[in-house]
């Protein structure tokens, strides 16, 4: 297994918790507009969070990231946030997200991703339940867009140990991708 290929997210037993996200957010399926959660399998003792995220990144723009160009998507590219590796502190993905303060339009991005959805409690709880797991090993969100109409983040995160296959670890992978213009 390569460690940096995040594809279509899916697995033949997918964790509840992310299949709930995947219904409020949608799947792997979306591409170029909106939202997508995707989790794949991974080596996590191999993980370049950002390389991952980049990856996907691409993946969920589909055609248009060659149309536009890898350099208009790439452009304003940054990590935003990176979550304390330090056990003692609590993780809280609401309190995380709404405390980015980049810019305006990141906190239109955040309120949408939060609050400007049909069941924002469920969408809340989804996202506790998925990014506050104390399997989580490392969490970062990244600024997304095209330097002009497209603005967005992507939260990529990583977890431990899901099984050991023949002496290889195995975790996932989990990103939440929400491009809008």
């Amino acid at each position: 297994m390569s460690p940096d290929q995040p594809t279509d997210g899916t697995y033949s037993h997918q964790p509840v918790d992310i299949t709930t996200l995947q219904q409020i957010f949608g799947g792997p399926d979306v591409h170029a507009m909106g939202s997508s959660v995707v989790a794949v399998k991974i080596n996590p003792n191999h993980v370049d969070l950002e390389t991952l995220a980049q990856k996907q990144y691409q993946n969920f723009c589909g055609e248009i990231w060659n149309r536009f160009g890898p350099e208009n998507w790439l452009g304003p590219w940054c990590e935003l946030y990176r979550r304390s590796s330090n056990p003692l502190e609590a993780s809280n993905i609401l309190v995380e997200l709404r405390g980015l303060k980049d810019d305006h339009s990141i906190d239109l991005v955040v309120s949408i991703l939060l609050d400007n959805i049909d069941s924002p409690e469920g969408a809340h709880a989804a996202l506790t339940r998925v990014f506050d797991d104390p399997a989580i090993d490392q969490l970062s969100f990244y600024r997304l867009g095209d330097g002009g109409a497209f603005n967005g983040l992507l939260i990529a995160a990583t977890t431990h140990s899901l099984a050991t296959v023949e002496e290889e670890t195995i975790g996932q992978a989990i990103f939440l991708t929400f491009l809008m213009d």
